[in-house]
């Protein structure tokens, strides 16, 4: 899963980067709430951490903007601001929850697990990248909000990219993601459901390509 740091401390940024690199989380960093937009126009977030002093625009501001274009992504406050008021004002305004600087990592990490074990119903279904859509709820791709006709296993890749959108992945981590325990892989299956899945998107004009990174896996970006 990815998460979206969006604070302008580069320090810290990284450090909770770095933790939750530990625990298996992909992440960005956004240090401002304009590159936060950029970062959500090119992919699609598990979680948001938003601090709320950001130097371009108020975090609350920020949040107000995700929830009046429908976007549930699960946002964490993590900010200095420790009043009670200010703990209701960023709950009111659709925060998921909240935490006071300076915190514990341990504590952080912990309350990033509770939110994304939320049903998922509750946070945002849809992936973005570019111009192609995945609902991970439905299993269904658009490219340009037109269905794409994908078999289950290239669904199944599909996702794995978008989640993994400008990382280049390795052959063995996408079929382990991709095939059910137990299923027996010839020695090019994988190779072959890639490719199906390269031609469906590029036929369908999907901006984000796939390109194959020899010895090492394939990129979508």
């Amino acid at each position: 899963m990815r998460v979206l740091i969006t604070e302008d401390n580069g320090e810290l940024a990284e450090f909770i980067q770095e933790a939750l690199a530990l625990e298996g989380y992909l992440s960005d960093i956004a240090r401002s709430g304009g590159e936060l937009k950029l970062y959500l126009n090119e992919s699609s977030y598990a979680a948001i951490i938003l601090d709320l002093g950001l130097p371009d625009i108020d975090g609350i501001e920020v949040l107000k903007n995700l929830r009046r274009i429908g976007n549930m992504v699960p946002v964490l406050i993590l900010t200095a601001r420790g009043g009670v008021q200010d703990r209701i004002k960023g709950l009111d305004h659709g925060a998921d929850d909240y935490l006071i600087k300076p915190f514990a990592i341990d504590e952080l990490i912990a309350r990033l697990r509770a939110l994304l074990r939320r049903p998922n119903e509750l946070s945002n279904t849809v992936l973005t990248a570019g111009n192609v859509n995945i609902d991970i709820i439905a299993k269904s791709v658009t490219v340009n909000g037109n269905n794409v006709i994908l078999g289950k296993t290239e669904v199944a890749i599909v996702e794995y990219f978008m989640w993994n959108l400008g990382l280049t992945v390795s052959k063995e981590s996408l079929e382990d993601m991709v095939y059910q325990d137990g299923y027996t892989l010839t020695d090019n299956a994988l190779q072959v459901a890639v490719h199906r899945v390269r031609k469906k998107l590029t036929e369908a004009g999907a901006t984000p390509v796939i390109s194959t990174i020899r010895g090492v896996g394939y990129l979508f970006k």
